[in-house]
């Protein structure tokens, strides 16, 4: 026995396909194709914004390199600066004990030339017993 298909089964047939078609394309193709060109999209815009992200790390680097160079700089002015402040404070120190040595070596020698005088002074006193020592004593000679 065969069965032959009759013209109403057939109609009925490709009436169910091209709902089932229809149904299909509703229900699954649309939405996976919306989902696969929404994720595309989510895609395209993370890789402009990493691209983005990345002119704008190198900006941001570029800027701390610059603030590096500045500060690298200042620190040079500013110890530089402290050198020269502690310089002039130790040659001000340095010409102060100088001339306090110097004031101190002018009071030494006047207090050796004081000194001296009276040495003078004792001795040109005792210059008299001196003498009359040295007679006596070339006198018993």
């Amino acid at each position: 026995m065969t069965i032959i298909p009759t013209p109403w089964v057939m109609a009925l047939v490709l009436v169910i396909f091209l709902i089932l078609i229809y149904l299909l394309n509703q229900i699954l193709y649309k939405p996976l194709i919306g989902f696969m060109d929404a994720r595309d999209a989510s895609i395209k815009r993370d890789s402009e914004g990493i691209e983005g992200n990345t002119n704008e790390i190198k900006m941001l680097k570029m800027e701390a390199e610059e603030v590096l160079v500045k500060a690298k700089q200042e620190a040079a002015d500013i110890k530089s600066k402290a050198q020269e402040v502690a310089k002039e404070k130790a040659e001000i120190k340095i010409s102060q004990k100088k001339s306090e040595l110097q004031q101190k070596y002018l009071e030494f020698t006047r207090e050796l030339e004081d000194e001296k005088e009276r040495l003078q002074e004792t001795l040109l006193g005792q210059v008299p017993q001196f003498q009359t020592a040295l007679q006596s004593k070339l006198k018993n000679i």
